[in-house]
């Protein structure tokens, strides 16, 4: 069987006819966008305690310890209930399994704005995690359906670009909700923050439930003739990675199968490495930038969209050079390394505030490039038959660095006054990625299969 990288752009990467081409180019255009929007105000919901922190703290009265156990204690709810909601939405469907997802996310971060004491915020945070659960793999068991597997990756990239436009852009306005809404009619800003960020949610989950299709199938938007190409397609796609029918394997068989694979636990190391820099950025960015010196919340969200527009363009160049030399395994040596050593400088050394945040933008370019790459792999690494259960186990486990990164720093914080030592424990992280990387991943690149 012959193999290629995928090094074309996502909608010319398939090599056949002019009318695969444009059926692709139509299925993307009717379910990335709301996907996206869909993620990126999904993970806006989760990690906009880290700018409400900055008056919640004050107004409930809770230690950094208890701040990153609010903040992490999401994650447990969300780990525990990723598996059985992805095997949820193999049997009733996307768009009733998105749409119930949404609506109680959206009902729980915006009842975030009622909170009165610390064991609230607690029961809240949990309660958000177990609603929200399986959106990630479920979206990319979904894409599974309707994009063949040399060309998931990027779409996979793409989707997972919102993690990072969530803070860059829906950081600052809700900066500025938590500045200038604060006391009007009564509220103070933070609980303003909670709800307004909540109600575009229900909005697109009517959208998703009215509009998403749950099989190619079942999509009206497609003529019949559009349907018989993509199911030749797709057809042709799994003969190629030995799946004869059917979408590949879920359920008990499918997880014990995963549990028996090494490399997911491999991938699992590389995921949660990377997602511990993200959740570090997520919830102590805006911490750290007040500690420089910055009093306005606005401007500190502001101030806060530069390391993750840099974040954004780490994860855009890296990708992009390593589909174009044709190489995984030493970009994400790269940027996994880079990240390290600029965590580390931004502890050590004494700088103005403006080379901080230069220095926290290279380090949110580093881990965002290798983030990258490593979500690259599930989808072309595992055995095509356990890739959907791979996946939401991968997901699931290297989830819990959302919990280990904000209790790490705020444990720390707690222990010695800043966030030093905080930082040098998420670098020495992602060196162990690094290491395993080098001396235990297989030495050859990831391949994805060549279209006929």
């Amino acid at each position: 069987m012959s193999h290629v990288y995928a090094d074309k752009p996502i909608l010319n990467s398939l090599t056949g006819s002019e009318a695969e081409q444009r059926l692709l180019k139509k299925v993307v255009w009717k379910i990335m966008p709301v996907l996206f929007i869909a993620y990126f105000f999904s993970f806006l919901d989760r990690v906009n305690i880290g700018y409400a922190k900055l008056q919640m703290q004050s107004a409930i009265g809770f230690t950094d310890t208890q701040y990153a156990i609010a903040a992490g204690i999401f994650f447990i709810g969300y780990a525990l209930c990723e598996i059985p909601s992805n095997m949820l939405m193999d049997k009733i469907g996307a768009r009733k399994t998105l749409t119930r997802i949404m609506l109680l996310w959206g009902t729980l971060s915006a009842c975030t704005m009622f909170v009165q004491t610390i064991n609230q915020l607690y029961a809240l945070r949990i309660l958000l995690g177990i609603f929200e659960a399986g959106f990630v793999p479920g979206v990319i068991l979904y894409f599974t359906y309707w994009f063949p597997s040399h060309i998931r990756g990027r779409i996979t990239a793409i989707f997972l670009v919102a993690t990072l436009t969530a803070p860059m852009i829906g950081g600052p306005v809700s900066g500025v909700i938590l500045q200038y809404m604060h006391g009007w009619h009564g509220l103070e800003g933070w609980q303003w923050m909670f709800l307004l960020d909540a109600l575009p949610v229900f909005f697109i989950a009517g959208v998703i439930y009215f509009n998403l299709a749950d099989k190619p199938e079942e999509a009206t938007w497609l003529s019949p003739q559009e349907k018989a190409l993509h199911q030749q397609m797709m057809q042709k796609d799994r003969e190629k990675q030995g799946i004869t029918s059917g979408y590949g394997m879920h359920g008990k068989k499918a997880m014990l199968g995963a549990l028996a694979d090494p490399k997911v636990f491999l991938l699992i190391a590389f995921i949660f490495a990377t997602n511990c820099g993200a959740y570090a950025f997520n919830f102590w960015l805006p911490t750290m930038i007040k500690e420089m010196g910055v009093g306005n919340i606005a401007v500190i969200a502001l101030l806060g969209a530069i390391p993750f527009a840099m974040a954004i363009l780490g994860e855009l160049t890296i990708c992009r050079s390593s589909d174009i030399r044709r190489e995984r395994r030493w970009h994400f040596v790269f940027g996994a390394t880079l990240a390290a050593v600029s965590l580390i400088a931004v502890g050590y050394l004494e700088v103005p505030m403006y080379l901080k945040l230069v220095l926290l933008g290279v380090a949110g370019f580093g881990f965002s490039g290798a983030s990258g790459i490593s979500w690259t792999f599930p989808s072309t690494y595992l055995d095509p038959a356990k890739a959907p259960a791979g996946i939401a186990m991968i997901s699931m486990i290297s989830t819990s660095s959302g919990f280990f990164a904000p209790w790490v720093m705020g444990v720390t914080r707690d222990m010695t006054g800043n966030s030093n030592a905080g930082l040098y424990s998420i670098a020495a992280v992602l060196l162990v990625s690094v290491i395993i990387m080098i001396f235990f991943a297989p030495k050859r690149a990831v391949y994805v299969q060549q279209a006929s």
